[in-house]
């Protein structure tokens, strides 16, 4: 007969068998699945380590933001506002540079006002208008959300762009449906009559659009009630040469575009107007003016302390 094969013995029977129990397995390793290391764990590297390369992190980080702002100073004042020479950006009648602009307008500016923060100015300024407010050069209505509708009596307000006229309207009429006090004119400055009268007249961003801003100022005084204010925000010269110099430089080119000469100098042409400044700041390199004046012989009223963003 042929002989069947032994059958394999394993060394767990034969170490059984023999009184020696086989060991048992070993414990399963818990796997760490957070990112970060468990507070307390031992990560090998030692607090007084760890500050350490924290300090040097944040040299390093300051120095390289350093560099760059150095960096970007002098290609500012040395390259770019000498790199060409100046024009002169004359005024004009810029009606049809808005009306032109108006339905991208908001796109256009929404960018740099952003960038600028320049909301925060316009809800200061918007909420000076009290009482009956005229709100000249309104362009298409970005004071609109601002307005403190509660203490405005009755509001009007006034563009030489049809275009942006509309749009005003349209954004106040979303914002305040059951407003019954406002009016939208399409006229210029200039051209307001003067047996209406108003509690508060503002601006932001108009004079640089004027073909004679000292003169629409003079005009606005005679639409002011006794006692009343005009409240300008407005972007002009600024406090340093080299912001003035690139200013200077690119004044003519921003005008044929956008219709606005941004480098004149706002409180010389609000003094020339005979205005009496009440408060004046400036922000952004003294480029952004803003401004509370009201007629020479006026008797003002002293308003109470109020702690605003720019002042």
């Amino acid at each position: 007969m042929p002989q069947l094969p032994k059958p394999k013995i394993r060394a767990a029977t034969v170490r059984s068998a023999l009184g020696n129990p086989t060991p048992p397995p070993p414990p399963r390793m818990k796997v760490q699945t957070s990112r970060s290391a468990p507070k307390g764990s031992d990560t090998g590297i030692s607090p007084a380590e760890m500050k350490e390369r924290r300090r040097k992190f944040l040299i390093t980080a300051g120095g390289l933001y350093g560099t760059f702002l150095v960096g970007a100073y002098y290609w500012i004042s040395h390259v770019v506002a000498q790199g060409g020479p100046y024009e002169e950006a004359k005024p004009r009648d810029t009606t049809q540079t808005y009306e032109e602009l108006a339905k991208q307008y908001d796109r256009i500016i929404g960018r740099d006002e952003l960038f600028m923060g320049l909301s925060f100015w316009r809800k200061d300024v918007a909420k000076q208008a009290t009482g009956d407010v005229l709100e000249v050069s309104c362009g298409t209505g970005r004071n609109v959300s601002y307005l403190n509708i509660p203490a405005v009596k009755s509001i009007t307000f006034v563009d030489a762009s049809e275009q942006m006229v509309e749009q005003t309207k349209e954004k106040f009429k979303d914002h305040y449906p059951k407003y019954q006090h406002a009016q939208f004119l399409t006229k210029k400055v200039e051209d307001l009559p003067l047996d209406i009268k108003y509690d508060t007249v503002f601006e932001t961003f108009g004079l640089c659009s004027h073909e004679d801003p000292v003169y629409v100022l003079m005009h606005l005084q005679d639409l002011l009630k006794p006692g009343g204010k005009i409240v300008l925000l407005e972007h002009g010269r600024g406090t340093w040469d080299f912001v003035n110099r690139i200013l200077d430089k690119s004044a003519a080119s921003r005008a044929e575009v956008f219709g606005c000469r941004w480098n004149l100098d706002i409180g010389d042409i609000v003094r020339k107007s005979g205005l009496v400044i009440d408060k004046e700041s400036r922000s952004h390199f003294g480029t952004t003016w803003t401004i509370i004046a009201h007629r020479a012989g006026d008797v003002i009223s002293p308003e109470p302390k109020k702690r605003f963003f720019i002042w």
